[in-house]
């Protein structure tokens, strides 16, 4: 293989949905989350190959508070790689950007790619959406980097996954807008999200849609209400190539301790 081969490839890593309470006793259905979380980064650290970047989409939080921020900060301070981080639902955008700056940029590089980190948040709503200012700074930055392939990051979904009570929170203000955008861009390779707490793969035409599993609790594909799936934990990768081509696939622990309750109707 040629040096030129070699280099050409980029891995990024996508994690999303730790839901990390502000207390260590803190629990979600049963759920020690941030020892899951513990336990994903160690796996992403051991990979055979390093990582460029890392994004984590997303409902970084249970609840938005300093405190659970803070303990985020602290298990992710000695971890290897670099790593940006995007608002869910259960987050607070402004806290997030006071106690770690400059880590939301609107794109990020990695090789010859560029990706785009949208931020889905509405404030006081568990759905997603663009406002108009914000679909025009879309558009803008479609244009903008029209030289590169592109990866779209961002928290809610912008197609159904087929689970009718989160697609009930899926992104809602300008999805159609935001759909035709991406359509008419030839230069978007793949969409990437969180929120729904399971893996999602399929295609808007040429272009990859991914849902990433959360580091936390995950929630069972293809159901009616809410339900609850005995999966592990788990985390995206991608392997980003300069040609604009790319493969992604699934990564998930293995813990023994794994409890949830299985029974919940809602959280």
């Amino acid at each position: 293989m040629t040096t030129e081969a070699i280099t050409s490839k980029h891995r990024l890593i996508q994690i999303t949905d730790p839901h990390i309470g502000g207390r260590p006793d803190y629990q979600l259905l049963g759920l020690d989350t941030g020892h899951t979380f513990d336990e994903v980064l160690n796996m992403v650290a051991a990979e055979p190959r390093n990582a460029e970047l890392m994004v984590v989409t997303g409902d970084v939080s249970a609840n938005g508070s300093e405190d659970a921020y803070l303990r985020y900060l602290r298990k992710i301070q000695a971890f290897p790689i670099p790593w940006f981080w995007l608002p869910g639902n259960h987050d607070n955008p402004e806290r997030m950007d006071q106690l770690a700056a400059r880590r939301r940029p609107e794109v990020a590089s990695i090789g010859n790619w560029r990706l785009l980190l949208l931020d889905t948040s509405v404030r006081g709503q568990i759905c997603g959406g663009f406002d108009e200012r914000e679909l025009e700074r879309i558009e803008v930055l479609l244009d903008q980097y029209a030289d590169h392939p592109l990866l779209l990051m961002m928290h809610h979904q912008p197609v159904p996954v087929g689970s009718n009570w989160i697609d009930g929170h899926m992104l809602r203000e300008g999805r159609e807008r935001f759909i035709e955008l991406v359509k008419a861009s030839k230069q978007v390779r793949a969409i990437a999200w969180g929120h729904v707490h399971q893996q999602f793969d399929e295609h808007l035409g040429d272009i990859g849609l991914h849902a990433t599993p959360s580091t936390s609790v995950q929630f069972t594909p293809g159901s009616g209400p809410f339900s609850v799936d005995t999966e592990m934990p788990g985390y995206r990768w991608f392997e980003l190539n300069d040609d604009g081509s790319y493969e992604t696939g699934v990564e998930r622990v293995h813990i023994s301790e794994y409890s949830v309750d299985l029974a919940s109707s809602g959280y």
